[in-house]
């Protein structure tokens, strides 16, 4: 399978599992923004999440979030009251937990039904500006709309010379 063609399924497999969490579980209403498109650059939000996408593949998984739609999803993962200056880490935590649940239930979706794929523990990068893409790799990329803003999913995989690099 060509690259494109890996990088539109694990794609559509993650955007099907980020939409169901987020409408059944959080209750958070989301569609998908037009369609997918190949880019060579991706602008990041506040907060960005990335997640390794290892073994039979070998791939990058990074999703950014609005500010407000990040803040709406921490509140609905904490239970319990907290203190203010906690937000901060809880928002994190949430941002990478959140990451790991879309990937975690596309697995079976992806190629060969995720069979040898391993993932990496979710990274949160805060204030990170861009991410370009290199020579030898793809980014595929998709939106999904909610009443509280956007959050864009990346894939970018290698076609054997170079990793993306962060600016």
């Amino acid at each position: 399978m060509e690259t494109d063609g890996v990088l539109h399924n694990v794609l559509n497999a993650i955007i099907r599992s980020a939409t169901k969490l987020l409408v059944e579980e959080l209750w958070i209403e989301a569609s998908v923004e037009g369609a997918y498109q190949s880019v060579d650059k991706v602008t990041l939000r506040k907060y960005t999440t990335m997640v390794g996408i290892g073994g039979a593949l070998n791939l990058l998984f990074y999703t950014t979030y609005d500010d407000l739609l990040l803040d709406q999803i921490t509140a609905k993962f904490v239970y319990g009251a907290y203190q203010e200056d906690e937000f901060a880490e809880l928002r994190e935590s949430a941002a990478g937990e959140i990451a790991n649940i879309f990937i975690g239930q596309a697995l079976n979706d992806f190629p060969n039904g995720g069979s040898g794929v391993n993932i990496t523990p979710p990274v949160t990068i805060e204030d990170a500006k861009s991410i370009f893409k290199s020579s030898g790799s793809q980014i595929l990329s998709a939106i999904l709309l909610t009443p509280y803003g956007k959050m864009e999913f990346n894939v970018i995989g290698s076609t054997g010379e170079r990793t993306p690099s962060h600016r």
